[in-house]
């Protein structure tokens, strides 16, 4: 327990960075918000792209097609449960309702979670967590943008899934079949793992040192958003109200219907690490898009990863 621990306070560390230069005055707004632009666009899709490059073949990511699939299911209890409570903050203002909706919804499905697997399960997990964000990726911009703007669900809101984390998922499963179809042609090179070519290995070792600072820069941006916090923000009765939907009811109902599944226990131990997760550090970037309430969307990422130091270990030791 104490293992898991010190991972999970690590990147509340890295958190801390981003909270302290920005105190400093080192980076503004201008800076956080080009900085976003280059983790989304870049170092994210890079680490995307050679985590399931170096880890699947086509066959081995067909048949962990529960891997999305779970996250999805996650993700889409948080909502139904969100969306049970909300009665609860009827006298609040829409905006902090349709936020305290989404940090229901979605929880840290992938930076979190990789920076915990890596050391628990091995870096095969970490692929494991990348694909199972492509379940998570679509209810985000599904259900996710639904409850952010109290609109339904259309076909315009599947365009939204048009963004460099997507698009680098597609591109690695189109390497994925070609080096399949190539394999079928008898192309003796296509046989060979990825990393043994040459051009390949210097192409995924790229993508691999840049995907490595996705972690850090997610931190340092969430950081450094907390630092305009004031401390009301950070004692409501939504946010105990939240507090204690992501870290605890949330993730009981998750673990009960994961638990009931057929899935295999490397698949179900990746999906439950995910379930226990904070609210998504990107609450607070899509807070400010959608013009909800990005002041309690920030501190909601900051008071759920502090409590996850405590949930998060509990949780870990009773389901691994």
């Amino acid at each position: 327990m104490f293992e898991i621990f010190l991972k999970t306070l690590a990147i509340f560390l890295m958190i801390f960075a981003g909270y302290l230069v920005r105190r400093l005055k080192v980076v503004d707004d201008a800076f956080n918000r080009q900085l976003s632009l280059l983790l989304i666009d870049l170092f994210y899709p890079a680490l995307i792209l050679s985590s399931m490059a170096r880890n699947y073949t086509l066959e081995s990511l067909a048949a962990n097609w529960t891997l999305p699939a779970g996250a999805a299911i996650i993700m889409c209890a948080g909502w139904a449960l969100g969306r049970l409570v909300m009665p609860w903050l009827q006298r609040q203002p829409e905006m902090l309702r349709r936020t305290f909706h989404f940090d229901c919804t979605m929880n840290n499905y992938s930076f979190l979670p990789i920076m915990l697997v890596a050391g628990l399960l091995g870096e095969r997990a970490v692929a494991q967590v990348v694909f199972a964000s492509l379940g998570a990726e679509i209810t985000l911009w599904t259900l996710g943008v639904q409850s952010l703007t109290g609109h339904a669900v259309s076909r315009r809101t599947f365009r939204n899934l048009l963004t460099m984390p997507m698009g680098a998922l597609a591109l690695a499963i189109g390497l994925l079949t070609c080096r399949f179809l190539l394999a079928r042609l008898g192309v003796h090179a296509a046989n060979l793992p990825a990393t043994t070519h040459p051009v390949g290995a210097m192409l995924l070792t790229t993508c691999q040192m840049i995907g490595q600072a996705t972690i850090p820069v997610s931190a340092i941006i969430c950081g450094s958003r907390m630092a305009s916090l004031e401390v009301d923000h950070l004692f409501s009765l939504p946010m105990l109200g939240l507090l204690g939907m992501r870290l605890l009811a949330i993730p009981a109902l998750a673990i009960g219907i994961l638990s009931l599944l057929p899935l295999s226990r490397p698949v179900t131990q990746v999906l439950m690490v995910i379930a226990v997760q904070p609210c998504a550090m990107a609450s607070v970037t899509m807070a400010e898009i959608y013009k909800t309430d990005a002041h309690f969307a920030a501190a909601a990422v900051l008071v759920t990863h502090a409590a996850c130091l405590l949930t998060i270990p509990i949780w870990l030791h009773f389901i691994l």
